[in-house]
């Protein structure tokens, strides 16, 4: 890891100490897993199984909705989600066994157009997506909880109102007819908030993620539920800072240095 990416993960860990802790469940966002890559983006294997077996040890994993309703029950911040993004094959071939090995539920937010045509979501052969069959079985475990994430994964803050319409309708209608169910939440790509797209959002589903642990919520925001996002750099050391605080002075550096000024 970078130095001064350890510097910055130690500081934001000291300053949330001193900060009130976050209320509510711990939303994970997770990618790919022993990709290979070096994106931020993924975390090791090893780091991963260590994860897995301290939250199964330490604190209760639910699904997106128990989560939901259960947000305002006193010591709700022991509750954790896990969620995938995009769609990738190694969720199946390498996150699922481990997930299922401990019997934990996930959520799958879909980009529908990799998995549909098979294009890579990165670099050739290392960002492979997921296949409908292999949703298919992760689905039939009764583990999975499926949500959508656009067709094409674009940032809805720069598209009209007819092309975020047309996104989200025609990534609805492919989890509709290849996996037999309507899509009841929703993570924006990036975890951007989009102005635009949050009336059609609000319209389509029952709730909606963004990305950053950027805020405290007592009772959930159903349309702007923050989630905490799981880092290469974060490996074992700095997960449990990541659950306790969010790690908020990193997000804080984050959002600048994307220019993102959203929820």
């Amino acid at each position: 890891m970078a130095p001064g990416r350890t510097a910055v993960k130690a500081v934001s860990a000291l300053t949330d100490v001193v900060l009130p802790r976050p209320r509510g469940p711990r939303l994970l966002i997770y990618h790919q897993v022993n990709a290979g890559l070096g994106r931020q983006m993924e975390v090791r294997l090893e780091d991963f199984r260590r994860q897995l077996d301290w939250l199964a040890a330490n604190r209760e994993v639910v699904d997106l909705d128990q989560a939901i309703t259960r947000w305002s029950d006193s010591g709700s911040e022991r509750l954790v989600v896990l969620t995938f993004d995009d769609g990738y094959r190694d969720t199946y071939t390498t996150a699922f066994p481990l997930i299922r090995e401990q019997g934990l539920p996930f959520t799958l937010y879909l980009a529908t157009d990799s998995i549909e045509t098979g294009r890579p979501l990165g670099p050739p052969a290392k960002a492979e997506p997921l296949s409908w069959d292999q949703i298919g079985i992760m689905l039939g475990s009764g583990l999975v909880t499926i949500g959508a994430h656009t067709h094409r994964h674009l940032d809805l803050r720069f598209l009209s109102v007819d092309a975020v319409e047309d996104e989200l309708g025609t990534g609805d209608d492919l989890i509709e007819t290849r996996l037999g169910i309507r899509p009841g939440h929703f993570a924006y790509p990036w975890g951007f908030w989009s102005s635009t797209a949050d009336p059609v959002v609000r319209r389509r589903y029952t709730s909606a993620a963004l990305g950053g642990s950027a805020r405290s919520q007592s009772r959930p925001e159903l349309h702007l539920l923050h989630r905490y996002p799981v880092q290469l750099s974060d490996g074992y050391r700095f997960f449990g800072a990541r659950l306790r605080g969010g790690l908020r002075l990193e997000e804080v550096i984050r959002r600048r240095i994307k220019g993102y000024t959203g929820p």
